[in-house]
């Protein structure tokens, strides 16, 4: 593996040890100081340190997802691409897409049932009941409401197909990212298989077409999935490309100076848009007004936000995209995201997807509003028949929430350790028995004898050149003297 390839993986895994600290962060925010998703607690007051731009970015939410979605393309594409580039072999280049495509359903499935089935127990063992009650309406959304036992395994059997059809799992909401991610790898393997043997003017061609149709499709996620995918597989391509390459190291000062400071200033600021209350503060009102509304009539968006589209995601979408061309274009970010402790938060980082929302639902609540959700009273019926709003929980000191912020990431980074060394180990080893079982293996080995004899040869382990075909009843083929 050349250096270059050995930098690009180091960076990728260092990019998602960083994702994994977003999603704790924001989930973090959502849970304890909900206010933190506004430029300001209330309309024309003074903001937080933590509300102003560019500071709130790790604490708004809407960049976890879509930096999975742009490393799942550029991850998806890079061997097969380096095959096709370095080796020029097509046909091994269209063999590891076909592993890698079966591979993946798998890898994504077994560790999110697993996740799953942890968190109904956890259901059955009433381990929700202080999320039930508190007064954060977002984490009485993700939590599990208590039912009967009965109609508990009915929810988890709906709970495990809806992941992968709705997107819905009242045990794990966190989930339903897993769906768009699995069909976008798939996206990547069928553009890889399309354009393989194309020359690179045109396989370039055909990324930046498809980057720009999701840009442009006004559909909902369409910028987060989508047009992320297309990104990460353009830049996977350009980073195996031998003159692009060295138009880089040419103008590396340049570049890492001047261009990619540019680039990531304004992604941050673009990217700083608030997830609702625009109006309470004059940065965010100008940068709506930009965004959302130019002709300050409603009749038009942006090129960064086309009407009808997610204000919020397609700003978090281009600060994304303007950080992936900034980490392509800058060896030194890449060496900065190589670094041995962003690497190992990166290896663990699905781990961490999968074990903190259950982790923050049960004993970070439970540090902040008490295991037993007690004092509780039912708070009955209005006249008409309709529930009455609730005496919620409430946090019992800021002191609660701090400690609660300080164990529950330390308990889910160790969460995600023990689950990678035997969770994801034990789902790999299964992945890995089925793939040598279900795939033929052309260098004569057990598998490729027995995908020989279905085929009808009677000699499975020889050449496919002197293999003998079998006859209907049974018996080899001899030819006559």
């Amino acid at each position: 593996m050349s250096a270059q390839s050995k930098k690009n993986i180091k960076w990728v895994e260092g990019l998602r040890g960083i994702t994994s600290a977003l999603v704790i962060s924001t989930h973090l925010a959502r849970a304890l100081d909900f206010p933190l998703f506004w430029p300001a607690d209330v309309k024309d007051g003074t903001p937080r340190w933590l509300q102003v731009p560019y500071l709130r970015i790790p604490w708004q939410g809407r960049l976890g997802v879509p930096i999975f979605a742009f490393l799942t393309g550029f991850v998806c594409a890079a061997k097969p691409l380096k095959l096709a580039y370095q080796q020029g072999n097509h046909s091994a280049s269209l063999k590891t897409v076909a592993r890698s495509a079966f591979r993946r359903p798998p890898r994504l499935m077994l560790p999110a049932v697993i996740a799953t089935l942890i968190s109904f127990v956890l259901s059955i063992l009433g381990a929700y009941t202080a999320s039930n009650r508190c007064d954060s309406f977002w984490v009485r959304f993700d939590a599990p409401d208590p039912v009967p036992l009965g109609e508990n395994f009915r929810r988890l059997f709906r709970a495990l197909l809806d992941t992968w059809t709705t997107t819905e799992n009242v045990y794990d909401r966190h989930q339903w990212a897993m769906r768009p991610l699995l069909i976008g790898a798939f996206q990547v393997y069928i553009v890889l298989a399309a354009t393989i043997g194309m020359r690179f003017r045109y396989r370039i061609l055909v990324h930046v077409l498809l980057v720009a149709y999701w840009l442009l499709n006004t559909g909902p996620l369409t910028e987060t999935f989508g047009a992320n995918l297309a990104l990460g597989t353009l830049l996977a391509e350009l980073s195996q490309h031998r003159p692009t390459q060295n138009f880089i190291a040419k103008y590396q000062r340049i570049l890492s100076y001047v261009i990619v400071p540019i680039l990531l200033l304004i992604g941050g600021y673009v990217g700083s848009y608030p997830h609702e209350h625009e109006d309470w503060a004059p940065w965010s009102l100008r940068l709506h007004k930009f965004l959302v509304d130019p002709a300050g009539d409603g009749s038009r968006g942006s090129f960064i936000v086309p009407k009808g589209s997610n204000a919020g995601r397609r700003a978090s979408a281009f600060m994304i995209q303007c950080v992936a061309v900034s980490i392509f274009l800058s060896p030194s970010l890449q060496n900065l995201l190589s670094h041995r402790l962003l690497l190992w938060l990166g290896h663990h980082s699905f781990a961490v997807y999968l074990t903190h929302g259950t982790i923050l639902r049960t004993l970070g609540m439970w540090i902040v509003y008490g295991i037993s959700g007690q004092p509780w009273e039912d708070p009955g019926k209005n006249e008409d028949g309709s529930p009455k709003e609730p005496n919620w929980l409430h946090p019992k000191s800021r002191g609660h929430k701090m400690a609660s912020i300080v164990i529950f990431t330390t308990a889910t980074y160790i969460a995600a350790w023990a689950w990678m060394k035997w969770v994801d180990t034990a789902c790999a080893r299964a992945t890995q028995w089925l793939e040598k079982k279900v795939f033929d293996d052309d260098e004569g080995t057990e598998g490729g004898k027995a995908g020989l004899a279905e085929k009808g040869y009677a000699n499975g382990g020889a050449s496919r050149e002197h293999a003998q075909p079998l006859l209907n009843g049974g018996e080899a083929r001899v030819p006559p003297p």
